[in-house]
């Protein structure tokens, strides 16, 4: 009976590579599914020098950049508002 496992990986130059280490003796026979998320293809020249150094990148959609922009315009605002505050009461 085979055993399965699910393992995160990243598509380089032709080659699946883990994301975290598998135990696993060389040259042993797997077979791989591939699933992806078609709204996160991002193209590799978008990230520009970042390409390659953060895989994880490459899944993150437009919504996800959106909602992080919008939570760090809010930290921003939050700490504006404080400074605002601490200068009112001094």
């Amino acid at each position: 009976m085979a055993q399965v496992a699910t393992v995160e990986a990243i598509y380089q130059d032709g080659v699946f590579k883990p994301l975290r280490p598998v135990r696993l003796a060389n040259n042993t026979r797997v077979e791989i599914r591939i699933a992806q998320n078609m709204e996160a293809i991002i193209d590799d020249s978008d990230l520009g020098p970042l390409a390659g150094a953060f895989p994880e990148l490459a899944s993150l959609t437009d919504a996800d950049i959106e909602w992080a922009k919008d939570q760090w315009q809010r930290g921003l605002q939050r700490q504006l508002d404080l400074l605002r505050d601490n200068g009112d009461t001094e």
